[in-house]
């Protein structure tokens, strides 16, 4: 027999991932904009890699965003 009694949903977990994915969304176009540009400056400039290697600061920046994004949720109730 079916019971009709409707359990409660908890919305909280679901807020949470929503959060967590729309956040990591940002983070990670930017990475992989990043990514794609330094590979295209080095198949132009081999010699160049050396230097543009500080690229990678940009994208601990970007990191930052999204951790900041993960962290956040567990605050917003």
């Amino acid at each position: 027999m079916v019971s009709l009694v409707a359990e409660a949903v908890n919305t909280t977990v679901i807020g949470h991932g929503i959060m967590i994915g729309a956040g990591f969304i940002g983070p990670t176009i930017g990475i992989g904009l990043v990514g794609a540009n330094y590979l295209a400056a080095v198949g132009r400039n081999p010699e160049a890699s050396k230097f543009l290697g500080q690229a990678l600061v940009f994208v601990g920046l970007i990191e930052v965003y999204g951790l900041l994004a993960f962290a956040s949720t567990f605050f917003v109730n």
